[in-house]
């Protein structure tokens, strides 16, 4: 599994300026959305997923679920 809660919750909590939880050589990693380096597969901004969440990061089970929601898209794209 690629994407997992605990990088989920690396991505709420990053410092990184308007970050993004991107799929990097078979890894998912949370990257500055301000770059113009080739960042991979891009999965979720931070951003999108507030707002998708009402403005608040999810936890306990619905973290647990938007993990295994995201980790099924980005199977599906084949990354």
């Amino acid at each position: 599994m690629i994407i997992t809660a605990d990088r989920l919750r690396e991505l709420f909590d990053s410092e990184l300026p308007d970050p993004q939880l991107a799929v990097v050589e078979g890894e998912a990693r949370v990257v500055p959305g301000t770059t113009d380096e080739d960042q991979g597969l891009v999965v979720a901004s931070r951003s999108d997923l507030l707002d998708q969440h009402g403005g608040t990061a999810p936890s306990g089970e619905a973290l647990e679920r938007l993990a295994v929601t995201l980790e099924t898209s980005v199977d599906t794209l084949g990354a």
